[in-house]
């Protein structure tokens, strides 16, 4: 059986630098996955982004079921959360970003009492024209790379389907008098509970290699089976039973075998669960609030 637990030290000293630059920035966007925003929302960032513009980024939103988004995004404008969901490809995407940074800057930095305002005007500028710095975090796999590139506009960091490409902090200077600091992923500093780790697991927050693969596969199928009846027939022409007759129809269709005819289990799971993280299942999402 898979532990779903995974905070290595270096996240733990990411957090602690993070404390540190997060004292120099205004804007914090804090990237989570759209098909589990509840599970890869980090608790510590809320408490780092207090006195500052904290927007929540519903990233992936192009691999998540569109009505529960929805549904998200409702559920945090009642809470007074500033959120957002984006395809991080998407051009339009960004460009709505970038556009409640503007709102909502404006909204925190015009008033003619502010130091800021008093500043800005001391040595004849417009508080528009005032540079805004800008933290990117979240936890690993949620997209931030391919975000920060498109919203950058240039490729400034590498990017990967894994946990833990971004090694590292790093500014990016870009337009409208921006900076930008990316840092690397952070993961809870409190224990997962199985179901949060679980879906962590599944979208690849968590390092595989720490994972039973073969569990992890029979986890989702007994998952999406309930949740989304009808997405493996569709997609590996197999009937729906229980988790495991499934996984060795799926391997036998799919020639994931073993000398002999065996089922290669590993090999089969690994194909499920490349399936959904690319959106080849379809869109679909891990909770609803």
């Amino acid at each position: 059986m898979n532990n779903y637990q995974w905070y290595p030290g270096h996240m733990a000293k990411a957090l602690k630098s993070m404390r540190e630059d997060v004292k120099s920035v205004d804007v914090l966007l804090e990237l989570v996955d759209a098909r589990a925003p509840e599970s890869t929302v980090n608790p510590n960032i809320a408490e780092l982004a207090k006195g500052k513009i904290h927007i929540l980024i519903l990233n992936k939103r192009d691999m998540a079921d569109d009505s529960v988004t929805k549904r998200w995004l409702e559920y945090y404008k009642g809470k007074n959360i500033n959120a957002v969901a984006v395809d991080a490809k998407s051009k339009e995407d960004i460009k709505h970003v970038n556009t409640l940074i503007d709102r909502l800057a404006d909204e925190k930095f015009s008033g003619a009492d502010t130091r800021l305002a008093k500043a800005v005007e001391a040595v004849g500028g417009k508080l528009k024209d005032r540079s805004i710095k800008i933290m990117v975090t979240g936890i690993p796999n949620v997209g931030k790379s391919t975000f920060i590139n498109s919203f950058a506009g240039k490729a400034g960091t590498r990017t990967g389907n894994r946990p833990g490409v971004t090694k590292g902090k790093q500014w990016i200077r870009i337009r409208k008098g921006r900076e930008l600091l990316d840092t690397p992923g952070v993961l809870y500093v409190k224990p997962l509970s199985e179901e949060a780790g679980m879906r962590l697991a599944f979208i690849g927050s968590l390092n595989d290699n720490n994972l039973n693969i073969d569990e992890l596969a029979l986890d989702f199928l007994k998952w999406v089976i309930v949740t989304y009846p009808g997405t493996i027939i569709d997609r590996y022409s197999v009937p729906e039973e229980e988790a495991l007759e499934t996984m060795e129809a799926i391997g036998a269709k799919r020639g994931a075998l073993k000398r002999g005819g065996v089922i290669d289990y590993e090999k089969t799971a690994g194909i499920i669960i490349d399936d959904f993280r690319n959106g080849r299942l379809g869109k679909m999402s891990l909770e609803k609030p």
